[in-house]
């Protein structure tokens, strides 16, 4: 994961991580309850939505990553 990030490299890759595995364990308990659900709409709506929360966790931890990283090649420091 990343790199170059100088005296915040540990707390920016535990970070990561935290959040990686915080969205990776939202999915699987998504899935579960999704699993259980039968023919309970409301169970199945609890499990749509903790997989969005998920994801947009995911995506917005990814797209930080990312934009940091452009942020870094394009400052000379």
């Amino acid at each position: 994961m990343g790199g170059g990030y100088g005296f915040w490299e540990p707390v920016i890759n535990i970070l990561q991580g935290v959040g990686l595995a915080a969205a990776g364990i939202g999915l699987v308990v998504a899935i579960l309850i999704k699993g259980a659900a039968g023919t309970n709409s409301d169970r199945h709506a609890l499990a749509a939505g903790i997989a969005e929360r998920a994801f947009g966790g995911m995506f917005l931890i990814l797209l930080g990553w990312f934009i940091y990283e452009r942020i870094v090649e394009w400052t000379p420091l």
